[in-house]
This record gives C-alpha cells, sequence and structure tokens, in this order.
C-alpha cells in the first residue's frame, strides 16, 4: 500500500472512531476523503472550490484541539498530496 493510500485509510479510521457530536463535520471530512481520493483517481481534475489542501488545512485547524490524533493523521494526508504536488 502507497503512503498516501495509507494515512487515506488510517484518516477513514479516525473519522469512523470519532465522537464528534457534530454529523455537518463528520459529512464534511468524508467529503473531503472523496474529493482526495477522486482527485488521485483523476488528476486532470482540479478540485471544486479551493486546493484539497488548503481545505484539509482549515479542517485541521478546527480539530486540533478537540481531536489531536485526526489532526495528525489529516496532517500527514496534506504532506503527502504536496509531496504529490497537489
Amino acid at each position: 500500500m502507497k503512503p498516501l493510500e495509507e494515512s487515506l485509510s488510517k484518516l477513514r479510521a479516525e473519522i469512523g472512531a470519532l465522537d464528534l457530536g457534530d454529523e455537518a463535520a463528520r459529512q464534511r471530512l468524508e467529503r473531503l476523503v472523496r474529493e482526495v481520493e477522486q482527485t488521485l483517481a483523476n488528476p486532470d481534475v482540479a478540485p471544486g472550490d479551493g486546493t484539497l489542501g488548503d481545505q484539509l488545512k482549515t479542517s485541521i485547524l478546527s480539530f486540533e484541539v478537540s481531536h489531536p490524533r485526526l489532526a495528525v493523521v489529516m496532517n500527514e494526508v496534506v504532506e503527502k498530496l504536496s509531496q504529490m504536488g497537489i
């Protein structure tokens, strides 16, 4: 398994384990994961609004205090996307 795929798998597991109490936040995170997967499957198609990296960074900031493990995994994904030029 590639490093990015491993990070995405960890991110999905963290999202699934979260007790956010905020279904909208969970849906936003799941949507971001799907967008990352779609971008990887079709790298020539640009994401909708803003870059995926920017969207993930914004989400990281909102979860750093309440869910630090999630923030760490999300940061891993952002770093790997950045290394790929995404």
